[in-house]
């Protein structure tokens, strides 16, 4: 009974309460670590499939990034050797590259092109390059727009410009060429300018010409037609019965009689007859008209002039009217016509001639050719072979001769001349006629041009090109791209089926595409698997079409290598399900914190209720009889302080990965400002010189410090602060690995310099380097190294979302495991450029 007594009441109730409020406290605690480790856990299997995923996805990429490089060097002696001007230029405007055929066009070096923008080098035309910028904002690209540009020597030269957005390095550039169409351009003003002398003669002489396509019956108009008889030549097109129902009915039938005899005997004509003009009267014509036999180019047609000879008739229609016609045309006439002795002098010429050898008149013409054989033809043999052809064919030979003017400059014409008899059967005279062709030369050397810059085009394209027959589908030409891209020469594919080379992962995939090209004739980027060579896959999206060469039906068809696109979207894909991670990290971040500071408020709680010293806690003591001191020095036994600063611990450890998960996912505000980085990194250094850890014998200050700032570094415009907790992580995350592997001689490296547009940062250590199966995975949320409880595996992830998304840099890690490891870091010195 004393022994009870000797317990005071409060004893015994405290003796009772104690165990069942630890007992709470425990279940309590337990519960909120097993929602977390439980949460936590899923989390961390999702991202090992992830890791595993992407595992798969570096060893690709590796392989990809090889065949990059050996086709970017292909693309670069293209680029380089290209007879067409080709420039990148940034969004800004400046030249980020050019090749050799446009810095001779400008007539520049390199280093002075690419100092240069766009507006700079072109100034003077904004309204122009404004109307280019706006096509390729709507369109993406636009070509063969006609421009002009001055070159710094003032020459103005045309061009025909096409331009297009494209992806160079990861950035978003401007591709441009440029095609020198100047001598097309001045080849056509001269061609303007002879139609308007030509125009002006026909109106002064009020001649009407015609061209009626026999094949078709398509009757043409031209000329005087609306001076002479009142119609609009352009109303009047229509088929022959538009000139019959003009006829006079009493020369309708005479008319078309010797028109159909010209017709049938494919020869010269000439016709007298009266056409009704519009205000019914008739005028008495004289009409000149050649059939000219079908080619390659032009139908069956016929060609004319009519001569309204009402006057003439008139006054002295008998006698005068047949001599009148006939001067009139040959004056007239649009092509030269002459009379020469068989020895070889002009007897006659008309005006037309005179003017196309570059004479003054007929005169100047007839006094100053002595011998046709020096004086109008380049070599005198060329005038020998005529005759000898003339001897065997004396009723008329056509054939297509150089000339050269009165000046020495040649030109090309075609002569339709005919050898002429005297009385006693010796050789007297040539007549016959010369047409001017050099414009019709000049088109075809512009066509050889083009079918040249095409196969220029076809040889150079960055893509590959096949030229394979519809019907038998083999294989007729290739460019050095599809020789590259499938690894076979030339010579094999020459010849060989798509299917004997074995491109297609199956026939049925073949035959699909052939049965899409018969029904449209035309493919656009269709995406399928090839195979190269040597049996490696190939993904590639084909374009074709049906086009006809010289009679044959033939598949030109375009090949583009997907695999670097490919990667790069994979890319894509990965940084948008790096965004929903951060969201993710959000959501639970906020749901986690609400418990969090429920039980890190409570184990504050309980450590100040347990004071001895507060005075609260000393009186409610007093009224139970309890002794603190002697509880406080209970609990210290029992280790019960210790288990609530475990909590404690615990519970702030989560709190700060929660802000961590937040600073991650969410965008605060910043201020941007110039700051010097090489102070930043000193202060970075300076924070993580106060860091150490005795039970693991971490001291950062004992590490050798290298500092290589360049001291020519700009201000760079940043959030200082972001900065600065981005190289403080990465000094303290090579510190830490290089102590864990017992580095000898640990060094620690901070490097600034100037690369260009962007100031460069790095972070080099000589410690045990990054293994290469975890490089691909640093970056990623909650990825760490680091041994259980020692990393949140957020530090890198939050890192590079600082220097990729809030700064538009780059954060990139290069190691040699052993040997050390190297962050880079590149921030823009002109963000909004």
């Amino acid at each position: 009974m004393n022994a009870m007594n000797a317990v005071s009441p409060p004893a015994l109730l405290f003796d009772a309460v104690l165990p069942v409020f630890l007992a709470v406290l425990t279940l309590f605690c337990a519960t909120a670590l097993l929602i977390v480790r439980t949460r936590l856990r899923s989390t961390r299997n999702a991202l090992d499939t992830r890791t595993r995923e992407l595992l798969s996805a570096h060893e690709k990429i590796e392989v990809l990034s090889r065949e990059k490089r050996e086709f970017e060097e292909k693309f670069q002696a293209i680029f380089d050797n290209s007879p067409y001007s080709i420039a990148f230029n940034r969004l800004d405007g400046t030249y980020a590259d050019v090749n050799k055929a446009f810095l001779s066009r400008w007539g520049l070096s390199r280093e002075e092109v690419l100092s240069l923008s766009a507006a700079e080098l072109a100034a003077g035309v904004e309204d122009e390059r404004q109307r280019f910028r706006d096509m390729l904002e709507r369109d993406g690209r636009f070509s063969n727009m006609e421009t002009q540009m001055v070159r710094p020597d003032g020459n103005v030269r045309h061009l025909l410009f096409s331009s297009a957005m494209v992806s160079a390095g990861g950035q978003a550039s401007i591709l441009s060429t440029a095609v020198d169409v100047t001598s097309l351009k001045e080849a056509e003003k001269d061609i303007k300018r002879w139609r308007e002398k030509f125009d002006l003669t026909t109106a002064a002489a009020r001649l009407t010409f015609y061209e009626y396509d026999v094949e078709n019956d398509v009757l043409t108009w031209s000329g005087s037609m609306l001076d002479v008889l009142g119609y609009d030549p352009e109303a009047m097109k229509g088929n022959l019965s538009v000139w019959t129902e003009l006829l006079h009915p009493e020369d309708a039938d005479r008319a078309i009689a010797l028109f159909e005899e010209a017709l049938s005997q494919q020869k010269r004509y000439v016709i007298e007859y009266r056409l009704r003009r519009k205000d019914g009267t008739y005028a008495d014509v004289f009409e000149y008209g050649r059939m000219f036999a079908r080619t390659q180019d032009a139908p069956r047609r016929v060609l004319g002039i009519i001569q309204d000879v009402s006057e003439a008739k008139r006054t002295e229609r008998a006698l005068l009217q047949s001599e009148e016609k006939y001067r009139d045309i040959f004056n007239n006439a649009p092509i030269g016509i002459f009379r020469t002795s068989f020895t070889g002098r002009f007897l006659e010429a008309n005006p037309t001639l005179a003017h196309m050898l570059g004479y003054r008149d007929r005169n100047d013409l007839l006094a100053s050719v002595g011998n046709l054989e020096t004086d109008l033809y380049p070599y005198p043999s060329t005038r020998q072979e005529l005759i000898e052809s003339l001897l065997v064919s004396p009723q008329g030979v056509r054939r297509d001769i150089e000339f050269k003017r009165k000046d020495g400059a040649p030109f090309y014409a075609v002569i339709n001349a005919s050898l002429q008899f005297d009385e006693s059967g010796r050789p007297a005279y040539l007549d016959g006629t010369i047409e001017d062709i050099t414009i019709r030369k000049a088109a075809e050397d512009m066509l050889r041009q083009s079918e040249e810059k095409f196969a220029s085009i076809f040889r150079l394209s960055p893509d590959a090109i096949v030229l394979f027959e519809m019907d038998t589908q083999r294989i007729q030409d290739v460019n050095d791209a599809f020789v590259a891209l499938f690894g076979f020469s030339r010579e094999e594919v020459l010849g060989k089926t798509s299917l004997e080379l074995g491109l297609y992962q199956s026939p049925a995939l073949r035959d699909r595409l052939y049965a899409l090209m018969n029904e449209h004739q035309i493919i656009r980027d269709f995406e399928f698997a090839a195979y190269r060579k040597d049996g490696e896959e190939i993904l590639c999206l084909l374009s074709c079409q049906v086009i006809g060469i010289n009679g044959r039906s033939l598949v030109f068809a375009v090949l583009r290598d997907l695999r670097e696109m490919k990667r790069m979207q994979q890319f894509m894909i990965q940084t948008e399900k790096m965004q929903s991670l951060g969201g993710l990290a959000a959501g639970m971040a906020h749901e986690i914190n609400n418990p969090l500071g429920i039980i890190v408020q409570g184990v504050q709680n309980i450590v100040r209720r347990l004071d001895p010293y507060l005075g609260p806690n000393i009186e409610a003591a007093k009224r139970y009889e309890l002794d603190l001191h002697r509880l406080s020095m209970f609990l210290e036994e029992r280790n019960i302080f210790r288990y609530l600063q475990g909590i404690r611990d615990a519970g702030e450890r989560a709190a700060a990965i929660v802000a961590s998960m937040l600073s991650f996912s969410r965008r605060s505000e910043r201020t941007f400002s110039s700051n010097d980085v090489n102070a930043i990194a000193s202060k970075a250094l300076e924070l993580a010189g106060k860091d150490f850890d005795l039970k693991k014998h971490y001291d950062f200050r004992r590490l050798n410090i290298v500092r290589e700032y360049d001291p020519d570094l700009p201000l760079v415009p940043c959030v200082g602060t972001e900065i600065e907790q981005v190289l403080l992580n990465l000094v303290r995350n090579a510190a830490q690995a290089m102590v864990r592997a017992g580095t000898e001689n640990p060094t620690l490296t901070l490097r600034t310099r100037k690369m260009r547009d962007w100031a460069v940062i790095e972070v080099e250590d000589n410690g045990p380097g990054i293994p290469r199966k975890d490089l691909s995975r640093i970056f990623e949320p909650f990825f760490t190294t680091k041994k259980v409880g020692e990393g949140t595996g957020l530090g890198l992830s939050v890192s590079y979302f600082i220097i990729t998304n809030n700064h538009h840099g780059h954060l990139t890690a290069t190691t040699c495991e052993g040997r050390g490891s190297k962050f880079i870091v590149s921030l823009p010195l002109n963000p909004g450029a």
